[in-house]
């Protein structure tokens, strides 16, 4: 009896090492709630699996064997795959590769353990220290853990593959279809590592080349996509600039007119002043300078690339009589600094459409960012109709809004900002959080 307790105690601790990987691979991408979820579900398949191993035992269902062991070792990691996959449905296939990688790991070092452990005990009484052999075998998997968890994390999180479900939807049952195959081959009784040891050797020769073919799948996807990426920035770069070239082109046109009229202008204000008309003469001047300030482009913000960017949506704005107020000080350079020109350009149109149904004395665009810990907040308010109310709880699934969303999505999940759409007192208020260290 101490001896299948002692045994199905190393057992349960073995398996422990590949179940937190299997959380730990996911950790960074899941939510909290998720997070909660999942540690709580593993934490409760354990206890039922310590106790129904145990029962298994002591009740007879399973004789005490190495074969029960392998039994329980081939179907332990069902219900844990079952209960993230439930929970976490979007990496579903991800993960199923996690276990499937983890199971060539696992039977390529039960392999070395056992090879190890009989070169020191007869193969008949193998049985019998089963416990030193899971001990080793827990031990060599947590020496592994660093390198599968840098493994994962490059596939997953560094060449950003997760969205990729077409990809994983076929790549993911290969290793663990392997592993399945090598796991019921072994399903005799007695250690068969010797007897299987140059298939052994194969099948680790198998998952080491899974994972380079993976490894430089994912990378060389990566790079394809950041290149389109990176076009995509540029087209958005350059039509900035064109529009931006547009707006000084017409400030330029319109400076020639003023230089053109500023002589009889100044003719005309000599006259006012020689008449001692004083109240002309002041209305005169604020409208020469009212001219001349609509000649020159502002200056909204120190940043040149964000600059470029915005200048055209706010610029049409003002001419649109919309009272813009803006704060931008945003730095000289920022590494992210077209993306987020074009996010913003993009969310300055998406007020500008809001705008068309609005009045123009009810017309207020709010834009401004300030450095807060470990980032940046970007927020753009601009006002919207009365009858809309504050509690109005489809506002993103409606245009103009669900046209821009996917942009959002897509420049937070790059550059792993966060996001969020507020309604209050009629203004539609646009809060981007940007990690961000100086």
């Amino acid at each position: 009896m101490e001896a299948v307790v002692l045994t199905t105690v190393c057992f349960l601790l073995s398996i422990l090492p590949p179940t937190c990987i299997q959380y730990l691979t996911f950790r960074p991408i899941l939510l909290e709630p998720q997070k909660t979820r999942v540690r709580r579900s593993y934490l409760v398949i354990f206890l039922i699996e310590m106790i129904l191993f145990m029962a298994i035992f002591q009740f007879g269902w399973l004789e005490f064997r190495f074969l029960s062991y392998k039994k329980l070792l081939m179907s332990y990691w069902i219900p844990y795959f079952l209960a993230f996959s439930l929970l976490s449905r979007p990496y579903a296939y991800q993960n199923l590769f996690v276990a499937g990688m983890q199971g060539i790991c696992t039977t390529t070092l039960h392999a070395l353990a056992m090879n190890l452990v009989l070169l020191f005990v007869p193969r008949s009484a193998f049985l019998a220290y089963l416990p030193v052999h899971l001990v080793l075998y827990t031990a060599f998997y947590i020496l592994m853990a660093p390198l599968l968890l840098a493994f994962f994390d490059r596939i997953f999180l560094k060449y950003r593959s997760l969205p990729l479900l077409a990809f994983w939807k076929y790549c993911a049952w290969l290793p663990i279809l392997l592993s399945m195959y090598s796991g019921f081959l072994s399903l005799k009784d007695g250690p068969l590592a010797q007897d299987y040891f140059l298939p052994r050797i194969f099948h680790a020769l198998s998952g080491i080349f899974i994972a380079l073919i993976i490894y430089m799948g994912t990378k060389l996807i990566a790079q394809q996509v950041d290149l389109q990426r990176r076009n995509h920035l540029l087209a958005a770069q350059m039509n900035a600039l064109s529009n931006y070239t547009s707006l000084l082109q017409d400030a330029q046109k319109r400076m020639s007119i003023f230089r053109h009229d500023s002589r009889h202008q100044l003719r005309l204000l000599s006259e006012l002043i020689g008449q001692n008309n004083d109240k002309a003469a002041p209305t005169f001047l604020k409208n020469i300078d009212l001219e001349l300030s609509q000649t020159q482009l502002q200056q909204w913000t120190q940043n040149q690339a964000i600059n470029t960017a915005i200048t055209p949506g706010l610029e049409g704005m003002k001419q649109d009589g919309v009272s813009v107020m803006a704060d931008l000080p945003f730095p000289l350079s920022l590494p992210f600094e077209i993306a987020l020109g074009d996010i913003l350009a993009k969310a300055i149109a998406v007020s500008a459409q809001a705008f068309q149904v609005l009045p123009k004395d009810q017309r207020l665009l709010i834009i401004g960012t300030t450095p807060i810990h470990g980032g940046l907040l970007v927020f753009i308010k601009h006002a919207v109709s009365p009858d809309i109310p504050d509690d109005k709880n489809d506002l993103l699934q409606e245009e103009p809004y669900a046209h821009f969303v996917p942009d959002l999505n897509r420049f937070s999940r790059i550059y792993e900002a966060t996001f969020r759409y507020d309604l209050h007192d009629h203004l539609v208020s646009l809060y981007l959080t940007i990690p961000y260290q100086t």
